[in-house]
């Protein structure tokens, strides 16, 4: 049996102090033809792309890019739709076991066709029970409620009225499936090809703002490698690129607390706990490209904030976490706040593991915004000591990943580092082409069993050369 990369992709912005101050559209440049280094220009032209075309290029990424957050959103509102006990009895809906119903009791013609055509949308119509669930969730948007989740799914659905709302809905069920179907049941057992193929999925696929503390874990390994290659390294400013929300992942959702983005505290937490830091001149910035998730999440942060962690995956006897990881989950939080008691509704989770009051000075240090990293970058801005992208560059092809890289390279002081988490073929001599060679690579195993392990692998770059062309 294959191993399981861990898999959870981020695209979204901080649960602490956020805001868009009146200046910030002055900060983000839109990149033009002349801001590329060589080695980019040598990838777009291979590919038929020249200083003539790339503004109109850059136009058709931005208007897909629109498309991808509205799909992912959409997407977002399935998997709760199916998996949340907050608006319904009904019981709980896995979405790929769900997706593998629906595309195996198609016609063969049908499953071929859903399979290969992206746009397809099959005439069979809602399986019974998941037509069920999605026309409660409609009818509990006309209801009174101080759901985070559910006021937010409201604002994606203008008039949600049954049954019309359902079956305008069915499309984007059938993405979903069709996503699903290819990724946990089509890809290869051979774990090369399965890398691949996955990667191809991703490159293609609409934005999700997934985020789970399992992410944390590699980030955290990596910063420690970076502390023994440097140790007198002092780190001020930190980007953190795309650094998800909770909002509705596709499998193991947690609604008992409003939605979190853990990754801008546990990069905090991480760098204090580590000795890489002082939270007297810390300051942590994150960037993302979906405007709605930052509008969503600035009207649900209330100070004080208390961190509320849960695993993603559940710890089980056949699955049981390494010790190394149990430590980490065990201590995370505790640099950047103290251990609080959670209400019960909360505790009796079984992914729970305990919650944290974070210090206000910590807050003080986060701020945020939006940008996309593929078509911009922010100037008239101090470099950054460290950027880290963790399940983001995925999403994008060889041209795109180029040019977020060259983005990276931009923001990123000479010395600094970037860490992300991507093992596509490629990257490397991407990365280095940019002045961003690979320094250290290491695979966090966070549990399962021998046979099937739960990893994510962790890639550090460093900057070698003026973040300017």
């Amino acid at each position: 049996m294959a191993a399981r990369r861990l898999d959870v992709v981020p695209s979204g912005l901080l649960v602490v102090a956020l805001w868009l101050s009146a200046s910030a559209a002055d900060r983000v440049h839109r990149i033009e033809y002349a801001d590329l280094p060589q080695p980019v220009r040598q990838i777009l032209t291979a590919q038929g792309l020249s200083s003539s075309t790339f503004s109109e290029y850059i136009q058709r990424v931005e208007a897909d890019t629109e498309r991808r957050v509205t799909e992912g959103e959409r997407e977002h509102l399935i998997h709760y739709a199916l998996q949340s006990t907050r608006f319904t009895h009904r019981p709980p809906i896995e979405p790929a076991l769900s997706a593998r119903q629906f595309v195996e009791h198609l016609s063969d013609e049908e499953r071929t066709r859903l399979i290969q055509d992206a746009s397809y949308v099959p005439k069979a119509r809602w399986p019974a029970a998941e037509r069920s669930r999605v026309a409660d969730l409609l009818g509990a948007f006309h209801k009174e409620s101080a759901d985070a989740r559910l006021a937010y799914f409201r604002t994606l659905i203008p008039s949600a009225q049954p049954p019309a709302a359902i079956d305008g809905l069915f499309a984007d069920y059938v993405r979903v499936a069709r996503f699903l179907y290819r990724k946990e049941f089509l890809a290869s057992g051979n774990a090369a090809n399965n890398v691949a193929e996955i990667a191809a999925l991703y490159e293609s696929r609409p934005h999700s703002s997934d985020t789970q503390i399992e992410a944390g874990f590699g980030v955290y390994l990596g910063l420690g490698t970076l502390h023994a290659l440097e140790p007198t390294l002092r780190i001020q400013r930190v980007l953190v690129v795309g650094p998800g929300l909770d909002l509705a992942p596709r499998t193991e959702l947690v609604d008992a607390v409003d939605p979190q983005s853990y990754q801008p505290l546990a990069v905090t937490d991480a760098l204090l706990a580590l000795s890489l830091a002082s939270e007297r001149d810390l300051h942590v910035h994150s960037i993302d490209v979906n405007p709605r998730v930052v509008g969503a999440l600035r009207t649900v942060t209330r100070p004080p904030l208390t961190l509320h962690l849960f695993t993603g995956v559940a710890e089980t006897a056949d699955q049981p976490f390494r010790p190394e990881y149990r430590a980490y989950v065990r201590d995370l939080g505790r640099a950047i706040g103290d251990p609080t008691a959670a209400p019960r509704q909360i505790a009796s989770d079984r992914h729970y593991q305990h919650s944290i009051a974070v210090r206000p000075a910590i807050a003080r240090a986060m701020s945020a915004e939006r940008l996309n990293i593929v078509t911009e970058r922010l100037v008239d801005e101090p470099l950054f000591d460290v950027a880290i992208a963790t399940n983001v560059l995925t999403y994008f092809d060889d041209r795109q990943l180029a040019l977020a890289l060259a983005n990276i390279a931009a923001m990123v002081r000479p010395g600094g580092y970037l860490l992300h988490n991507e093992s596509r073929a490629g990257l490397i001599d991407a990365a280095a082409g940019l002045g961003l060679p690979l320094r250290h690579t290491r695979t966090a195993i966070l549990g399962g069993s021998p046979a099937r392990p739960l990893y994510d692998t962790i890639w550090l770059h460093q900057n070698q050369k003026p973040g300017t062309p």
